[in-house]
């Protein structure tokens, strides 16, 4: 299988998969210090974060095994547009991306991707503060 996928060889897929769990404990943990705001969540805001940093944890893991960055956008894209109809700044996305990219800086896929959607995030909402 690996002949037919050689980007796998990296293990950053298996990586990442495997370690989801601890990703989310950390980024969360890291964010309540990046963003005094969240120290004042309720129990149920926490639970609904936890559940968007894991969804976009498993979906870089996705666009890992796919080798498709293009994934991630568009999923983080999404995720924008589904945090703005909830009435969450989707700018929140930003510090969850550079926290993420902290603890996978020696994954080099993993942080291009990161890199890439938000460079991406940021154009799309210069744009749209246009």
């Amino acid at each position: 299988p690996i002949d037919d996928l050689p980007h796998l060889a990296d293990q950053e897929y298996t990586m990442v998969a495997r370690t989801t769990r601890s990703l989310v404990r950390q980024t969360m943990a890291d964010l309540s210090e990046r963003l005094p705001a969240m120290r004042a969540y309720t129990p149920q805001q926490l639970e609904h974060t936890a559940e968007d940093i894991a969804q976009i944890v498993e979906f870089l893991a996705t666009a890992l095994y796919t080798d498709s960055p293009d994934l991630f956008t568009g999923f983080l894209r999404w995720t924008a547009e589904i945090l703005t109809a909830r009435g969450v700044p989707s700018r929140f996305l930003l510090p969850t991306l550079d926290v993420l990219a902290a603890q996978l800086k020696d994954f080099t896929r993993a942080s291009r991707f990161l890199k890439e959607a938000s460079d991406d995030f940021e154009r799309t909402q210069d744009e749209a503060s246009r």
